[in-house]
């Protein structure tokens, strides 16, 4: 197993290496602060965790872009896990999953020991709390229990040994005036106001929500129908960039001026370069997951899921995907 994982390394450290200290032309709009080359020094390996949202990649995708186009040598994994909570849920609060799709909502906690072990990752980016908002009370009760899920997380993180933990607020739930449905978007406002309180303990938390939530309103003031997600979950890429943007801003207190898509980061080719991301990124999920393995039936190292990406397969793509990226970052 640990030379399966030295050969990972190599590959994509090796032409990382070569490719991101390809540019020698920098854009000075997004220069990184201070506080973003201490926060980095030393990390090799990010993982992000959380649900579908953080699954489905593009805000992730998006961030590494940003890595990519500031020279950071940094592998990112994206990890996310669909329907997944941060919340351990009782049978009776799994009914409704259980009945609509045969299966009861994952949780991190379940699978968490064999991600840090398996990945050893020096920072953790985590965003839970859609799915968590929607199945909790709407209560207190559910906000602590929230809450509790959320430390225990935290806290299996640092005493593992990662280095820094990044808790980003959730995105809109938008209900689209369903009162049926309202009830998830207060209980996603209480655990926004219960993480960004938590600052002052120190804590490494992004706020997604607000930023999200006001460019929604200001959007509908102009167009009533707008909105980040048609199904008033999952963010398109507008909805994904602004999570993207609001991780590298807050959590890294990098400058973004006039840089309104990852494709803006780079002076050519950025949707190729990006396109190249997304599929490295893929690949490394697929292989990842069904090393891991979770509960989820129809993901990648869920239950009676065929695996896709062998060694082998990842072997040969990795290396074709980076030689394209190294060709393309040459001519920044």
């Amino acid at each position: 197993m640990k030379s399966i994982y030295l050969i990972i390394y190599s590959i994509v450290f090796v032409f990382s290496f070569i490719f991101l200290h390809a540019s020698e032309k920098i854009n000075t709009d997004i220069i990184p602060s201070k506080i973003c080359s201490e926060r980095l020094h030393d990390v090799k390996r990010i993982v992000f965790l959380g649900d579908s949202i953080t699954q489905s990649g593009d805000y992730v995708v998006d961030f590494e872009c940003w890595l990519i186009a500031n020279g950071f040598n940094i592998e990112v994994l994206n990890l996310g896990l669909s329907s997944e909570t941060a919340t351990y849920l009782t049978p009776d609060e799994n009914l409704q999953h259980l009945k609509k799709y045969g299966f009861p909502r994952p949780f991190i906690g379940e699978r968490l020991n064999r991600v840090l072990k398996a990945t050893k990752p020096d920072m953790v980016i985590m965003c839970y709390g859609m799915n968590d908002a929607g199945s909790l009370p709407q209560s207190d009760i559910g906000t602590n229990r929230f809450s509790d899920a959320i430390t225990r997380i935290r806290n299996d993180c640092l005493n593992f040994g990662v280095k820094y933990v990044i808790i980003c607020t959730p995105p809109v739930h938008d209900s689209k005036d369903n009162l049926k449905l309202r009830f998830q978007d207060e209980n996603i406002q209480r655990f926004t106001d219960w993480l960004i309180q938590t600052r002052s303990y120190n804590w490494n938390i992004v706020d997604i929500h607000t930023p999200m939530k006001k460019a929604l309103i200001d959007n509908r003031l102009v167009k009533p129908s707008f909105n980040f997600a048609k199904d008033g979950v999952h963010p398109d890429r507008n909805g994904h960039w602004i999570m993207a943007h609001e991780i590298i801003v807050q959590g890294f207190g990098a400058k973004m001026k006039d840089v309104s898509s990852s494709e803006d980061l780079f002076t050519s080719n950025g949707s190729k370069i990006r396109k190249l991301i997304h599929d490295r990124s893929i690949l490394m999920f697929n292989f990842w997951m069904a090393k891991i393995g979770h509960t989820r039936p129809g993901v990648q190292g869920g239950p009676s899921v065929k695996i896709t990406t062998t060694l082998s397969i990842l072997s040969d793509k990795l290396t074709d995907i980076n030689s394209s990226l190294k060709d393309y970052l040459k001519l920044q």
